[in-house]
């Protein structure tokens, strides 16, 4: 192997970890989720820094954000169907919890990927 050789191989392999690092941080940023209360927003929640949020009109709710998702963590309400909707990280994806009138909404990101990976 001649020198050029290698500082070509070498060059691909830089572009190469240079394009999964940027398609890394692309893949997770600028998600946040909206909260709604009372079908009125409410707050934006930045999906990148992990939380406990507790809305200011319903503390019985709890809502977490942890690994650049966000769930509904402690609900007063009878079912806890808001809990077991668990945590989302997709744009678009939707929990409520309805005797307590609050909802969060995954906004953002590039979601424009792959939907399933067959193995």
């Amino acid at each position: 192997m001649k020198k050029f050789d290698f500082l070509v191989i070498l060059g691909f392999l830089a572009a190469a970890g240079l394009a999964f690092a940027l398609l890394g941080l692309a893949g997770s940023g600028g998600k946040t989720a909206d909260v709604y209360v009372k079908g009125k927003y409410y707050d934006t929640l930045p999906l990148d820094k992990d939380t406990v949020y507790i809305p200011k009109d319903v503390p019985s709710v709890k809502i977490e954000v942890r690994d650049g998702k966000v769930g509904f963590i402690e609900s007063d309400c009878p079912d806890k169907v808001c809990i077991h909707t668990g945590f989302l990280g997709t744009a678009g994806q939707t929990a409520v919890c309805l005797p307590n009138a609050v909802s969060v909404i995954v906004r953002g990101g590039d979601d424009g990927g792959v939907d399933a990976v067959a193995g």
